[in-house]
């Protein structure tokens, strides 16, 4: 069984995540302020401000009590477990006004000390999707990249579904659409969609918060690309409701082309095979299947088919298309909007009224 590497106690195995180091926080502070010292001897300036936070770190530790009270898993429990059972400084408690901004606790893994707020901790979000995918993104999961106590995330976030829309709100904020834009609602609507589709490409894992749902983020970057692609259909004679409907009816096309993104990130992780890698070892089960099925036009399949099916070139195709039909849509609106008035036939118009009876 592994021991603490401070105080020689056996510590519990983790269920998952980094194997613990230490039986508890006050270890791992007094192994912070060990390696201060050691820093100290060679910079004497860095290690005093050092050796004030690692005190504070092995004192202002609620957050983390109460993790443990709430029921954490087992290896908050292997954390946690030894504190208030005569471990030196266990008992010492920071000043409860700096704990509102308190530092994050050091780590074996170098993390910086800076203050633990929001945006640290939906960037740290982002990147943990972009590099394991969302399905990996959890609050605990969040908490444990960042070294500190998963209850003080929630300080700053309240959920794991404020943090998607955080998430999704700070990648489209980096990505926001140009005022006033090109000329031409088709220009405009065509240079949103390969901006949101450029973002796809970038963070696969944002069509999985964002697609196949009446229920969007709570992201007012997300709405700007909504807001910005009415205004460019707006004077064109079409009423209120189908600007909406054309400006959703892109953004769903979009994230539902962007989903194979995803699974391919996905599933490049799993196999570490490209799809093309994949096509290829499937060829001898992909012929037998054709042997035996009647599939006379997926039996002309090549390489050209396979190339038009890929995500990047199956977006293209689908933007055109779609680009043309708002086309038709606003040709019919203008000349709806051009036709002269015809006026009912009447007892004024000439006739009679009775002889039309």
């Amino acid at each position: 069984m592994p021991t603490c590497e401070m105080c020689g106690r056996t510590l519990r195995l983790a269920v998952r995540g980094r194997p613990p180091r230490y039986c508890s926080r006050a270890c791992r502070a007094r192994a912070y302020r060990l390696r201060v010292a050691d820093r100290s001897a060679t910079d004497p300036h860095a290690g005093g401000q050092a050796e004030g936070r690692a005190e504070g770190q092995a004192g202002g530790q609620d957050g983390g009590q109460a993790e443990s009270q709430a029921g954490g898993r087992a290896e908050s429990q292997a954390e946690s477990e030894g504190q208030g059972q005569g471990v030196p400084g266990a008992a010492t408690r920071a000043d409860p006004g700096a704990d509102a901004r308190r530092m994050p606790e050091s780590t074996e893994s170098g993390l910086s000390e800076g203050p633990l707020d929001q945006p640290l901790i939906v960037r740290t979000a982002i990147e943990l999707a972009d590099r394991d995918g969302v399905a990996a993104v959890s609050m605990r999961r969040v908490a444990t990249e960042l070294g500190v106590g998963v209850m003080s995330l929630y300080r700053y976030v309240a959920s794991r579904e404020e943090l998607n829309d955080l998430m999704v709100d700070t990648v489209f904020g980096e990505r926001p659409l140009p005022e006033p834009g090109p000329d031409g609602w088709r220009a405009k609507l065509e240079l949103s969609a390969r901006e949101e589709w450029a973002l796809y490409r970038d963070h696969p894992w944002v069509s999985h918060l964002v697609a196949v749902t009446t229920r969007p983020p709570i992201a007012p970057s997300l709405m700007a690309y909504t807001d910005w692609r009415m205004r460019a259909l707006d004077g064109h004679r079409l009423d209120f409701a189908t600007m909406v409907q054309i400006a959703i009816m892109i953004g769903t096309y979009l994230q539902s082309a962007a989903m194979p993104l995803a699974h391919e990130a996905q599933a490049a992780r799993a196999t570490r095979n490209t799809r093309q890698q994949w096509a290829d070892a499937r060829q001898d089960a992909l012929h037998r299947t054709l042997r035996t099925a009647h599939l006379p036009m997926v039996s002309e399949f090549g390489t050209e088919a396979f190339q038009a099916s890929e995500p990047e070139n199956i977006f293209e195709f689908g933007l055109h298309r779609m680009l043309d039909g708002v086309a038709t849509l606003l040709d019919a609106a203008k000349a709806a909007g051009d036709a002269p008035a015809v006026s009912p036939a009447g007892p004024g118009d000439g006739g009679s009224g009775i002889d039309e009876i």
